[in-house]
């Protein structure tokens, strides 16, 4: 028996050896993603890049230049910075924006070939981390002016025009694990549109996302502003365009209703959407075109980091919040429902912070004065309940901004974010529709064109019907008969020439209406002095 059992033994373990080894071997030939979990190395530490882009720059002489598009930039690549991203920011500063931000470098202006090169380097640093097995995220932001030509979207940068194919193909370069896409400009959701002429879709390469004409990298999202007609925003209130403001006031933590340290795109569409939903004027409501990464609205955007300043919104309010700089930059503003908490990511080198809270009211409680807060910009977590409320400074106010100041008139909730859907706009990735205006020009063009064309026609008619009636005519001819042809031959050169005149007229027109230069529609609002504002109407 001692015999026997060991023999068995020596049989078993030789057995499980060779089936050690044949499992081994079968799982080294395994790729790494058909291999369990816990045998994958570990990801490496995202990395994520932002390539920054603003410019003030008017798309057509007939359009006036923005006055917030460098400020916008300048605050967008703080925030993404203040976020753990590596930022390369393109544009050329205003005086008013270095005043505001003396620290601030631009790594080049807003031009193509700064754009192209900014993309080039941050392609071989994406190279580099991936082959070190590390994850890569690739932002574009760009705030400024927008336009579409011959039915093609564009960006304007300070020396010309972005055309979505270049940035797609710039993205697709690039091949970042992940990119989204952040614009505030005119007609921003027809550059990044799916939608090619009639709206017709187009098949695509597998591996990639066609949106109208442009093959973007598959694992792109895209979040764009759009409003009645395409136009943006820009108000002094926040010395930037809406939309940007908006959006990092959502980023920074204000959007992040469930406190799991993720912006998703659901979350940042839904606190977009909540924000404008009071003000009334089509015309002036900022609105979001959401498009996630393969459509999953539960992507992440943005992971917000543990610090540097962490302010705890602890002791709620029923009306608006917001917090700027002792210099007056807005940074945040947002209105979370009544026992919504909110951790907000601040910046600790721009000085003392103020943090104002107004009571919205309700039958059961009338509204209160507003409070403000003042916090010391240093590093840690301070909850808003320690700080204690003074009278606000006062502010000026103007008639010119009414309509913006129901922005962030809703309040906020894990509930707003639940009920989120994408617009049927949205749904169908993108639908913009041509410039307004736009259309009731080229309906003048094209009748212009027609009746110059069916003018000239019928001149040459009636012309060449003269000259052929006047050789016809016998020699023989008596008076009477001569004189009633040369009276109708005068009639028809008469008429041709009153045809030709209107042939060449609505030519004319409908050349100068094909050619004249078209400009985006522009809100600017403010309130320093004397209240103004100034609407550009797009023809």
């Amino acid at each position: 028996m001692t015999g026997r059992a060991g023999r068995l033994t020596l049989a078993t373990l030789i057995g499980v050896g060779l089936l050690s080894c044949a499992i081994t071997a079968v799982a080294a030939e395994k790729p790494l993603a058909d291999q369990p979990l816990a045998s994958r190395p570990p990801a490496g530490k995202l990395l994520a890049l932002a390539i920054v882009v603003g410019s003030n720059k008017s798309a057509s002489p007939a359009a006036e230049n923005l006055r917030f598009g460098d400020d916008d930039a300048v605050q967008n690549a703080r925030t993404f910075e203040m976020l753990g991203v590596r930022t390369t920011l393109l544009a050329s500063l205003d005086a008013e924006t270095r005043e505001l931000f003396p620290k601030a470098r631009p790594q080049g202006p807003a031009t193509r070939a700064a754009l192209r090169a900014a993309f080039e380097r941050a392609a071989d640093t994406l190279a580099e981390a991936q082959e070190a097995g590390r994850p890569t995220r690739l932002y574009f932001l760009f705030a400024g002016h927008g336009e579409i030509a011959d039915g093609r979207p564009f960006l304007q940068l300070d020396d010309g025009r972005l055309w979505r194919e270049d940035l797609a193909e710039m993205l697709r370069d690039a091949e970042a694990d992940d990119n989204h896409v952040l614009v505030d400009a005119c007609y921003g959701a027809s550059f990044v549109a799916d939608r090619g002429p009639g709206g017709e879709r187009i098949r695509v390469p597998p591996g990639f996302s066609q949106r109208a004409g442009a093959v973007w990298p598959r694992r792109t999202g895209f979040l764009t502003a759009r409003s009645s007609g395409g136009q943006t925003h820009e108000w002094a209130e926040f010395q930037a365009g809406v939309f940007s403001h908006e959006l990092r006031s959502g980023l920074v933590g204000a959007a992040d209703v469930n406190l799991d340290g993720i912006v998703s795109y659901r979350e940042i569409a839904a606190f977009v959407r909540r924000a404008n939903e009071a003000v009334p004027n089509l015309r002036y409501r900022p609105q979001v075109s959401t498009t996630p990464p393969d459509g999953n609205l539960d992507a992440a955007l943005a992971t917000l980091p543990s610090g540097p300043l962490v302010l705890e919104m602890d002791q709620g309010t029923s009306g608006h919040t917001f917090v700027e700089t002792e210099t007056g930059i807005r940074l945040v503003d947002l209105h979370a429902a009544a026992g919504t908490p909110i951790h907000l990511r601040l910046p600790i080198d721009l000085g003392r912070l103020y943090v104002q809270q107004a009571s919205g009211g309700s039958r059961t409680a009338p509204r209160q004065p507003p409070r403000e807060f003042r916090l010391t910009g240093r590093s840690g977590r301070v909850q808003l309940s320690s700080l204690m409320a003074e009278t606000p400074r006062v502010r000026a106010r103007g008639a010119a901004h009414e309509a913006f100041l129901l922005l962030f008139a809703k309040p906020f909730d894990g509930t707003a974010v639940a009920a989120f859907r994408l617009d049927p706009v949205d749904s169908a990735e993108g639908r913009d529709a041509a410039p307004p205006g736009h259309g009731v020009r080229r309906t003048l063009t094209i009748g212009a064109f027609g009746l110059g064309v069916a003018s000239a026609a019928v001149a040459g008619g009636l012309a060449w019907s003269a000259i052929k009636l006047h050789d016809s005519t016998p020699p023989g001819a008596s008076n009477a008969q001569a004189t009633a042809t040369t009276r109708d031959i005068h009639n028809r050169n008469v008429a041709a020439g009153v045809l030709a005149g209107v042939a060449g007229a609505s030519l004319v027109t409908g050349l100068a209406l094909a050619l004249w230069p078209t400009a985006p529609a522009v809100v600017m609002v403010s309130y320093d002095a004397f209240p103004s504002l100034t609407f550009l109407k797009t023809f």
